[in-house]
């Protein structure tokens, strides 16, 4: 696996929140937890995560904005979305945005786990074949 990455984790359930942070630190550099979405912006413009794991709904907005937000600040990030209700229109938001993956409530945090761990090796791989472009394209001018 490449360089370590940063989580951000947005969950209004404390317990819950703690139990997803405590399953996903050991593959992370740093990890950064809130319970509610205007913190949790603080954290997004001031860190910029790699990774999101967000709930959908959560205490003064909804984890679908949050990661939209990101991705119009340009901050270079993936997310996992949870929610206890995965209706089409969040499916349908989350495909437009592109590297979102919603998962249903209640979840295993192994799958949690194995999800967020596929996530991080297809973006290390992306960022890396990303670089080796850019570095090609540099070697034709």
């Amino acid at each position: 696996m490449p360089q370590k990455m940063n989580l951000l984790v947005v969950e209004d359930d404390r317990d819950l929140g703690e139990m997803i942070v405590d399953s996903l630190k050991d593959l992370f550099q740093r990890v950064e937890f809130t319970t509610n979405f205007e913190k949790a912006l603080e954290i997004l413009m001031a860190m910029q995560p790699d990774v999101i794991v967000t709930d959908q709904n959560i205490e003064g907005g909804f984890g679908i904005a949050l990661v939209a937000h990101a991705k119009e600040k340009n901050v270079n990030t993936v997310a996992i979305v949870q929610t206890g209700n995965p209706s089409l229109e969040l499916q349908s938001e989350a495909a437009r945005l592109g590297g979102v993956e919603i998962i249903e409530k209640p979840f295993d945090a192994q799958l949690l786990h194995l999800r967020v761990s596929q996530l991080i090796m297809v973006e290390g791989m992306r960022r890396e074949m990303e670089k080796s472009s850019n570095n090609l394209m540099r070697g034709f001018q």
